[in-house]
């Protein structure tokens, strides 16, 4: 997925992509790891546009993935859709001497991505911005009960008759405290 500087040209260029995820070596790795799996190939909409030395993508991603409740481990599907930036610039070339000399925020601090030549590699920060639009504690719904602590019970299905035990903490001992 390399974009050649001179196509985009003045104004701004659109390009869709619709991507397996084993395109991405990252994503393939997550999902052979995580709770997760690709159901569908992954949507990219990119709009692009050079400002100068700047290359600027601004984009929509969007995918199907199953994954497991972080609080009933029921699996579900969803999707995901998640509009991104980034910003591409030239690497610096310069001596070391100025590096030591000069304190100023190199390009991957500021939110850059440095390119050499006249090729961009949008394929590493696409994977990025996938990464980035996982949820971190999936929920199959929003006012998912989870499950019982003491039973393992699944809360939306069914109710428990576990007795529910109070958080026990070191404040519990003053409720028996009588002042006279």
């Amino acid at each position: 997925m390399r974009l050649k500087l001179d196509e985009i040209g003045v104004g701004a260029v659109v390009r869709e992509y619709s991507l397996p995820f084993g395109t991405f070596p990252e994503l393939q790795v997550l999902a052979d790891t995580a709770q997760f799996e690709f159901t569908s190939p992954i949507a990219f909409h990119l709009r692009l546009q050079k400002v100068g030395s700047l290359a600027e993508v601004d984009g929509r991603l969007a995918f199907d993935i199953k994954e497991v409740c972080g609080r009933c481990l029921t699996p579900f599907e969803t999707r995901i859709e998640s509009s991104f930036e980034v910003t591409f610039t030239p690497r610096k070339t310069g001596s070391a001497e100025q590096e030591l000399e000069e304190v100023e925020l190199d390009d991957e601090e500021l939110g850059l991505i440095p390119y050499a030549g006249e090729e961009i590699d949008l394929r590493e920060p696409l994977q990025e911005q996938v990464i980035i639009s996982l949820p971190i504690s999936p929920l199959c719904k929003e006012e998912c009960l989870g499950l019982c602590p003491e039973c393992g019970t699944n809360l939306n299905e069914t109710d428990c008759t576990c007795e529910k035990k109070l958080f026990n903490n070191k404040f519990t001992a003053l409720k028996k405290l009588k002042l006279d």
